[in-house]
């Protein structure tokens, strides 16, 4: 007599496969991370939000780019300028150094190369940066020499178009960025740079009326 062949899985055998089968799945499972919140991304990162080579390259460009406009405002006094011009001056001096503290820390917080915000060592490197088109706006080493040795009218008319061109480069700057990919995600960054288009654009304003009332020396 033949012994007939078995072609299903009794109840013991599948009751088995399942429970061999189940651990294995829940395994599987446990090795998935789940996906992370916006704001948990935010907690495991220390508090600082996403950000970018870009946005790093920014920062540490834009300071060597501040520290040249420090740079050309600290003439106004010694060199004679106006009381309009000197006034304006300080702003731009004061307004510029408070953003460059802002872009210091930013780029310490998040462990990223400061560059020196001597305004000597930035004077030149920048101009040698700006040479390769790096640092658009950035006066070369005869157009600050002409500024720093003007005094007078002489010194107003050249200041006020000296930083109509820096004022300038910075927006192109903050443009470039704004180009690139995911850049300016951070608020703080974004922020950063809409105030310095709209204050930069409010000052060249200004300083193209200012112009106008000046003949070229």
């Amino acid at each position: 007599m033949t012994t007939p062949v078995v072609t299903n899985r009794s109840p013991r055998m599948a009751l088995y496969a399942a429970m061999f089968c189940l651990p294995l799945v829940a395994c599987q499972r446990a090795s998935v991370p789940p996906a992370l919140t916006p704001a948990q991304l935010v907690a495991r990162d220390r508090g600082i939000p996403p950000y970018t080579k870009a946005d790093v390259a920014f920062m540490q460009g834009m300071i060597g780019h501040h520290a040249q406009a420090v740079t050309m405002a600290g003439y106004a006094v010694p060199n004679g300028a106006s009381s309009e011009v000197r006034v304006l001056a300080g702003r731009i001096a004061v307004a510029q150094t408070d953003e460059i503290d802002f872009m210091v820390n930013w780029l310490q917080t998040r462990n990223q190369e400061v560059p020196s915000t001597d305004g000597a060592h930035h004077h030149h490197e920048g101009m040698d940066m700006s040479a390769r088109g790096a640092m658009p706006g950035m006066l070369s080493p005869a157009q600050l020499d002409t500024l720093a040795g003007a005094r007078g009218n002489a010194f107003d008319w050249y200041f006020l178009t000296y930083m109509i061109q820096h004022h300038r480069g910075a927006i192109s700057m903050v443009d470039d960025l704004m180009r690139a990919r995911s850049a300016a995600n951070d608020d703080n960054v974004f922020k950063f740079v809409s105030d310095v288009v709209a204050d930069q654009s409010t000052e060249i304003a200004r300083m193209e009326l200012m112009l106008k009332n000046r003949r070229k020396p």
